[in-house]
């Protein structure tokens, strides 16, 4: 099987220092890059975190750094060792980037996704590329088309002796094509075919160093690969042609290859089965996606997975589950009237008996160890939210249940609800309204509990103040927040900044983050999400008023004044001094 080779999938050189190189192999999306040691790593373009692309990330020599949240990876086994919000704690040693077999020779890097990770020694390579690496170039057709067009590459040769083409396949598949010419000189080309999906190939080309006189042959070769992919392109059938140009990137289920703890933890995607599709709300329906019986798929309340989505698209769902539904994976979608394709494909696309391919259930919104919990929600928030009323319930447990929805067709997973013991719905109120209920809610807080909130960013900065207004330990308030949508630059102006400990002055252009300024003075401040929300960039203030725009810090940190999010916040006053 082609699949089962190693396959090279870059050159060398174009793997540079402190760079991220995106690649597919088989369907699966790959991040290469190189550590300042000299190692290649070839991982899953996916941060297990949020399944936001590595290839977004910053290559720090020892580690790769996602954009989301912060959280680093080591090169080599692909082990997290940081996570920013939790600094001080070592990540579980089970929190890995899925990584592949990979080495370099050749002028290549080839990747085996099959083989084991701890191989040393080098592997057997399918085929050896002659002295001179040529361009690669992508071609929107199968390899077996594109190995079949190959083998007329000669007849683009003006100089080739009509019939002197010689072909012989090679493992892997490579191609190997000789010709004679006119001058006497034989001409030899060896191409490997790394296959990204079904229907698209990238050709590695290279050639003896005999056969070139210098730039110009290389370029003469280029120019043969160029013609070559449009001849192929343009042979294809027209629906062939448009699904090609429109297909979305493919992720191939892939099982964990023997030979790290990293590899041995988990399988990062499962192939489920739709087996129940239910419209439980306006605009909301449920999922049941069933679990393959040879699958064990541990989760809590709270938990969220990864959906592939029809469109192409990785969307997160939090889980429905009560305690004992272990056999299936329960979600709630709500048709978003902004939907960028993902929520709008599974609507619209997604029935009984469909595939879905889905991530292995994270949580990073679990119950604290409080023997009881108030639990409020709004809208869609609902989903992990009734989650932890069935596992507090089932727990024996205290527990109170609070939803605010539009109108009663709004209200979500009825059959749920109806069978807590305290649920209370709050329907069809404004702002004002709202706000006074969450004050009355949040003042039963007793010593005991925690407070949970899941729901539209309005909702939860209104829990965060009134919690923040009756003195509760942030510590006992827990939201997960995404996004920043308050972010506004229009209303930017420069301002000024000194640093304590140098005494040095900066100058923060309008449109231009503090975070920016100061990295590239030299003053490195870590960045992650770059929207205010994950806390990562977090700076101490000495002197002056800081213009907060984040939805990570809390009210009374906000309104200390000591410390900012240089990634979005910038000032009220002409000067900031800064505990750097």
């Amino acid at each position: 099987m082609e699949q089962m080779f190693w396959y090279a999938v870059a050159r060398t050189d174009d793997i540079a220092p402190r760079h991220v190189f995106q690649a597919q192999l088989n369907g699966v999306e790959l991040a290469i890059w190189r550590a300042d040691d000299g190692r290649v790593n070839a991982w899953e373009n996916r941060c297990p975190h949020r399944s936001v692309r590595f290839s977004l990330g910053v290559n720090t020599g020892k580690t790769l750094h996602c954009q989301y949240h912060g959280w680093q990876y080591r090169s080599g086994d692909g082990r997290c060792v940081l996570i920013p919000a939790s600094p001080d704690a070592d990540p579980p040693a089970t929190l890995c980037a899925h990584a592949f077999a990979v080495t370099e020779a050749h002028q290549y890097v080839w990747v085996n996704l099959h083989a084991r990770t701890d191989t040393q020694a080098l592997p057997s390579l399918p085929f050896t590329p002659l002295d001179v690496p040529l361009r690669s170039i992508a071609i929107d057709a199968g390899i077996d088309v594109v190995r079949a067009a190959l083998r007329f590459y000669a007849d683009l040769d003006a100089d080739a002796i009509p019939g002197s083409a010689r072909a012989t396949a090679l493992d892997g598949g490579a191609l190997e094509l000789g010709w004679d010419t006119n001058a006497g000189e034989p001409r030899r080309i060896r191409f490997g075919l790394q296959p990204a999906h079904d229907d698209k190939t990238i050709v590695h080309a290279s050639a003896d160093q005999s056969q070139l006189a210098g730039e110009s042959a290389a370029r003469w070769h280029n120019q043969r690969l160029t013609v070559l992919r449009r001849r192929v392109e343009e042979s294809l059938p027209p629906v062939q042609r448009a699904s090609g140009a429109a297909r979305a990137t493919r992720y191939t289920p892939l099982q964990p290859v023997a030979g790290t703890a990293c590899s041995q933890a988990r399988s990062a995607l499962i192939s489920t089965t739709v087996t129940v599709r239910t419209q439980v709300a306006k605009d909301i329906v449920s999922l049941h996606l069933a679990i393959p019986a040879d699958r064990a798929v541990e989760f809590t309340a709270g938990a969220h997975i990864d959906v592939h989505t029809p469109s192409g698209a990785v969307r997160q769902y939090s889980l429905v589950n009560a305690p004992g539904e272990r056999q299936q994976l329960i979600i709630g979608v709500k048709n978003e009237p902004q939907s960028r394709g993902g929520s709008r494909s599974i609507h619209e696309q997604l029935h009984v008996g469909d595939r879905v391919t889905v991530s292995v259930p994270r949580n990073h919104f679990a119950l604290s160890g409080a023997r009881g919990a108030l639990l409020i929600a709004g809208g869609i928030g609902i989903t992990p939210i009734v989650a932890m009323a069935q596992q507090m319930s089932a727990q024996a447990r205290p527990c109170e249940l609070h939803y605010f929805a539009r109108s009663a067709a709004h209200v979500a997973f009825r059959d749920r609800l109806d069978a807590l013991p305290d649920v209370r719905l709050h329907l069809g109120l404004d702002a004002s309204l709202t706000q006074r209920i969450v004050e009355q809610i949040v003042g039963t807080l007793t010593t005991g509990s925690d407070l949970y909130v899941c729901g539209p960013q309005p909702l939860i900065d209104c829990v965060r103040a009134c919690a923040d207004a009756l003195q509760v330990d942030p510590s006992r308030v827990h939201a997960e927040v995404f996004s920043n949508a308050a972010v506004d630059s229009s209303r930017d102006h420069a301002f000024r900044v000194r640093l304590r400990n140098s005494g040095s002055e900066l100058t923060v252009p309008a449109g231009v983050s503090l975070a920016a300024v100061l990295n590239a003075a030299g003053h490195t401040v870590d960045t992650s999400c770059e929207q205010g929300v994950c806390g990562t960039c977090r700076i101490g203030v000495v002197d002056g008023t800081p213009e907060h725009r984040d939805v990570y810090l809390t009210l009374a940190e906000q309104a200390s004044g000591r410390c900012m999010m240089p990634c979005v916040s910038r000032s009220r006053s002409e000067l900031l001094v800064l505990d750097l």
